[in-house]
C-alpha cells in the first residue's frame, strides 16, 4: 500500500505545482514576454497561452481532488489523534483549495477572459500560496502527532 500512498502524494504535489506555476506564469511572466508586441498579436498570444492553461489546469483541478480525497482518508485516523491542531489546519486547507479551484473554473470559462481577470489572477495566486501554506502546516502537524504518538528516536550506538 506504500507504493499508492507515494503516487497519490506525488500526484497531489505535481497538480499543485502544474495549477500554481501555470498562474504565476500567465500573471508575470507572460505579460514580460508579449508586452514588446503590438496589442493585436498581444492579445492573440494571450488567448492561445489561457487556452493551453486550461488544458493544463483542469487535469490539475482533477488530480488535486482525487488525490485528496485519498489523502485524507488514508490520514483521517491520525487527524483524530490531534483534532484540535489537525482539524484546524485541514479546514483552512480544505476551505482555501475550494476557493482556488472555484475561481480558477470562473476565471478560466469561457473564450474570451472575465473583466478584471487580472486583479483575480493575482488574487488567486495569492491564495494558492495561503493554501500551500495551510498544507505545509497541516503536514507539520501530522508529521509532529506521528512522532509524539511513536515516542523519542531510537538512538543507535556509534
Amino acid at each position: 500500500m506504500a507504493i499508492v500512498d507515494i503516487l497519490f502524494r506525488w500526484l497531489h504535489v505535481v497538480s499543485a505545482v502544474l495549477a500554481v506555476g501555470g498562474a504565476f506564469f500567465l500573471l508575470v511572466a507572460l505579460p514580460r514576454g508579449i508586452g514588446p508586441l503590438d496589442p493585436e498579436q498581444r492579445e492573440a498570444v494571450f488567448l492561445r497561452c489561457r487556452r493551453a492553461f486550461k488544458f493544463v489546469v483542469h487535469p490539475s483541478i482533477l488530480g488535486l481532488l482525487v488525490s485528496g480525497v485519498y489523502n485524507t482518508y488514508r490520514n483521517w485516523d491520525w487527524y483524530l489523534v490531534n483534532p484540535k491542531l489537525m482539524h484546524a489546519f485541514f479546514g483552512v486547507h480544505l476551505l482555501l483549495a475550494v476557493v482556488v479551484i472555484s475561481i480558477s473554473l470562473w476565471l478560466l470559462a469561457g473564450r474570451e477572459p472575465k473583466r478584471g481577470h487580472r486583479t483575480w489572477l493575482k488574487a488567486n495566486v495569492f491564495l494558492m500560496l495561503l493554501t500551500i501554506a495551510a498544507a505545509s502546516c497541516l503536514k507539520w502537524a501530522r508529521d509532529k502527532t506521528v512522532a509524539k504518538q511513536a515516542g523519542p528516536p531510537i538512538r543507535l550506538p556509534r
